[in-house]
């Protein structure tokens, strides 16, 4: 893909030193005034979010993070706002720029030095908790005091709004199991940090806001990054528009490989999300038993039946299509698994791989047959059987990676930020979505948008990329006028037409 500069990058908290750095002294700006600028940035999101409140509790430590929990209780001050602000450690010890805003807030009135369990401040249920005691560069647990002073928060306090990132929280290693603010609420500086998308991490981060802060936009640009996120200008960028002569031969011919008794359901969604997405034809190869409802539910759909009335027992002729998916609702029985090894024998192009289809290859041990450039859609529990437990979500981020690598597929882990890793090894966490997706029948959706991109040529990683976005996008787009309880996956097919709508317009 020649459009990775649209994507937002997610850089480690090392490089995102050096940006500050390049900042101060290309820009040129002081660091005074650059801690000045975010923490105004930062005002003005509060004021906005929350209004001029009377029950404002500012936490600094003594680094620039405590430097930007100082300057922003002065400026909500300033404001109206009513505010109590404290410091730990000893401000003798702070860095140059927390001593100076320290002197400009004791112009004001004097913030309260935490020496001792005795001095924590008392928390309200209804008290707005502002934490700027550590920052983004933060690399060892915190112990004592500052270990208590945590602990404290967490018991004592509902709204917690991070500067930056939690006190006690890696930007881009593990910290789990370590003493952390538990965050409503994080307010980011330009940079987004690899923590907040991973699921240990969300009763730290809460809901996540991107200040911009002025850093400077070609040094981050310079930057080599494995981790993005998936913007709108990007996914504008990969999107094809059909031609004025397109026709349905040459929008893709596809199969899916879907069904079981008791489960054709999960063909019929996959299909109708297959047409639903652009696909020129598609064809449906299922168990005898799922004939009748397939032609009544998906009259737009071909169909193929297997011989066995209840389960898939054979492969049909695959050479005719241009995307093959697999998987939703097959079962394991034996007869299954012997006829996707068949499959898998038979096919010489990327296919995309799901639900029992994975399932059974991690049973079976068949990933040497999968075809190099495939597309894998496991959830968290199937992709554990392919790759074994992992003690955190870095460790199962990084087998993630090597999978794709070592296997030379695309797979996307199925879920709240869901993470797309590429054949190279980078990856790509998708920005739509939200919690009423986690519904039955929601992946058998995503298998047929995605065999649908591939059958319209876009390549494995594109398909992936812009399959999970827009669905995703669909789940906004209901969610907009309707309950995330409400959501179920047939609204999401049906929705599908608009979120491709809102990608064309670039409103999405």
């Amino acid at each position: 893909m020649n459009s990775l500069d649209k994507l937002t990058k997610i850089l480690t908290s090392e490089q995102i030193r050096q940006v500050d750095q390049f900042t101060i002294e290309n820009q040129p700006i002081s660091s005074i005034d650059l801690m000045e600028k975010a923490s105004k940035a930062f005002v003005s999101w509060f004021l906005k979010k929350h209004g001029i409140r009377d029950n404002v509790k500012v936490l600094c430590g003594t680094g620039n993070n405590g430097g930007d929990g100082l300057a922003i209780s002065r400026l909500l001050l300033e404001y109206g706002c009513q505010v109590e602000t404290y410091f730990i450690g000893t401000g003798s010890n702070g860095t140059e720029d927390f001593q100076v805003n320290l002197n400009r807030l004791k112009k004001l009135y004097d913030p309260i030095l935490i020496k001792a369990e005795s001095d924590f401040p008392l928390l309200n249920q209804n008290d707005i908790i502002i934490d700027g005691i550590f920052g983004s560069g933060l690399s060892r647990p915190v112990k004592g005091l500052h270990a208590l002073l945590i602990n404290h928060i967490n018991r004592s306090a509902t709204n917690v709004i991070a500067i930056d990132i939690a006190s006690g929280l890696y930007c881009d290693q593990n910290a789990s199991g370590e003493m952390i603010v538990k965050c409503t609420e994080t307010v980011t500086f330009q940079i987004p940090k690899l923590a907040f998308y991973l699921p240990q991490n969300d009763d730290f981060t809460g809901n996540l806001f991107v200040v911009d802060i002025g850093l400077d936009q070609n040094f981050i640009a310079k930057q080599k990054a494995r981790h993005y996120l998936i913007t709108p200008e990007f996914i504008k960028s990969i999107f094809k528009s059909r031609g004025k002569y397109a026709h349905k031969g040459n929008m893709g011919r596809n199969l899916i490989v879907s069904g079981s008794k008791g489960k054709i359901g999960a063909a019929v969604l996959a299909s109708r999300a297959c047409l639903r997405s652009g696909a020129g034809l598609v064809t449906v190869y299922l168990p005898e038993c799922g004939y009748e409802i397939m032609q009544t539910a998906v009259p737009e759909a071909m169909v193929i039946t297997d011989t066995h009335q209840n389960m898939l027992s054979n492969v049909p002729d695959v050479n005719q299509y241009d995307a093959i998916g697999v998987g939703p609702g097959i079962g394991v029985d034996k007869l299954t698994v012997d006829a996707l090894v068949k499959l898998l024998k038979k096919v010489n192009q990327p296919m995309v791989l799901d639900a029992d289809a994975l399932n059974i290859i991690a049973l079976e041990g068949l990933i040497d047959l999968i075809p190099e450039k495939s597309i894998l859609t496991p959830h968290p529990l199937e992709f554990k059987r392919l790759v074994g437990n992992w003690n955190d979500d870095f460790e199962r981020l990084e087998k993630q990676i090597e999978f794709s690598k070592r296997n030379k597929v695309v797979v996307i882990l199925k879920g709240a930020h869901t993470s797309i890793t590429s054949i190279d090894g980078q990856v790509f966490f998708n920005t739509t979505g939200n919690p009423g997706m986690a519904t039955a029948g929601s992946g058998d959706v995503l298998t047929g948008i995605v065999t649908a991109l591939l059958g319209q040529k876009y390549d494995s990683l594109e398909a992936a990329i812009l399959g999970a976005y827009l669905h995703g996008l669909a789940g906004n787009l209901y969610v907009k006028e309707n309950s995330e309880e409400g959501l179920i996956a047939g609204d999401l097919i049906d929705l599908l037409p608009k979120s491709f709508a809102e990608i064309r317009e670039g409103d999405s």
